[in-house]
């Protein structure tokens, strides 16, 4: 496992990895790449359970790495790199084995990555894994195969989950739930969904409360969520979960929070991302869909989006979906 000794050596041979591997796309921006990984935040995710980063060296020397996370029962791996002079030793093989290993520990039924790179693909299926899915470069810039290695029977024996989106008149709350919901139904799943607008009729705030199963709902009433969204910059207090995330700009938001919840609390840059991407904050909703739709195990492209989603913005709707789905961890 990585230790915080070798975590500046790590993102330096990271960084060292993307500047490498993508030098002639000039098309396709990674800054927001290495912003993720910088040395204070790889440092702080080493201490949540999810994270599965590995590195080799030689002596004190970091010569590979790779970077994974575990949750909901799937591993996914992320970033693998082996420095310059230490390539054909076997040490990429290595690091997967060793990472799927890890991800069995963690009782994962299956592990993915996505990879642009024909080396990549004979890599990966060397140790099991087998290409399902390809996205296009007009999403991306890059063409991308998803690839997925099955690492037991999935079985959730009618395992209900709970989420809450909240956020502001506008943010398109009823437009994401209603497609999540409709999403689920569609995968085989009971589903209730319940819309809450407060008394202000302009720029007032929306709770959408969805609960999904493979059995029969008997109340599509609860309290506690196994995760919460709140993308409004004035986070509701009232809303409880097991996982709750922000966004990133929000205010106050560790203020005034009772322990006893037991609540993960976690950032994320969705206004920022929209912005910086997609020159509009109005993709604020989709791109948290997509990294929620990643987070609860969905395969998005087993989804038919043109029958979820209104015409107007189609493409630009499901380019900000996609780019949920395969971009950052939240911390």
């Amino acid at each position: 496992m990585l230790e915080g000794r070798d975590v500046e050596q790590a993102v330096s041979l990271f960084s060292d990895i993307i500047d490498e591997r993508y030098k002639d796309s000039a098309d396709f921006d990674l800054r927001h790449f290495k912003k993720i990984y910088t040395p204070p935040d790889v440092k702080t995710r080493l201490g949540r359970p999810e994270c599965v980063y590995l590195v080799g060296k030689m002596g004190s020397e970091v010569v590979c790495f790779i970077f994974g996370w575990a949750r909901e029962e799937i591993g996914h791996l992320y970033w693998l790199g082996v420095k310059t002079g230490h390539r054909g030793k076997g040490y990429g093989t290595m690091l997967i084995e060793r990472a799927v290993a890890e991800f069995e520990k963690r009782d994962c039924h299956e592990a993915k990555f996505f990879t642009s790179q024909r080396v990549g693909l004979r890599l990966f299926e060397k140790c099991g894994f087998k290409d399902i899915t390809y996205i296009n470069k007009l999403f991306f810039g890059v063409n991308l195969v998803q690839m997925v290695k099955k690492l037991k029977a999935f079985s959730d024996d009618g395992q209900t989950k709970k989420i809450i989106i909240s956020g502001e008149a506008g943010q398109g709350i009823k437009l994401i739930t209603h497609a999540l919901g409709s999403i689920l139904n569609k995968l085989g799943k009971e589903v209730a969904l319940d819309l809450t607008y407060d008394a202000r009729v302009i720029g007032g705030n929306i709770t959408a409360k969805l609960i999904y199963s493979n059995k029969k709902i008997e109340s599509p009433f609860f309290k506690e969520a196994d995760i919460a969204i709140q993308l409004s910059k004035k986070p509701d207090r009232s809303i409880v979960a097991k996982k709750m995330v922000f966004e990133e700009l929000a205010g106050e938001i560790d203020d005034g929070i009772d322990d006893n919840r037991a609540m993960e609390s976690l950032r994320a840059p969705f206004e920022h991302t929209a912005n910086e991407q997609f020159r509009s904050s109005v993709f604020v909703n989709m791109i948290a869909l997509g990294n929620l739709l990643k987070y609860i195990g969905v395969d998005i492209e087993h989804i038919n989006f043109p029958a979820e989603f209104p015409a107007r913005f189609l493409n630009e709707n499901i380019t900000a979906v996609k780019y949920g789905y395969t971009h950052r961890d939240w911390k």
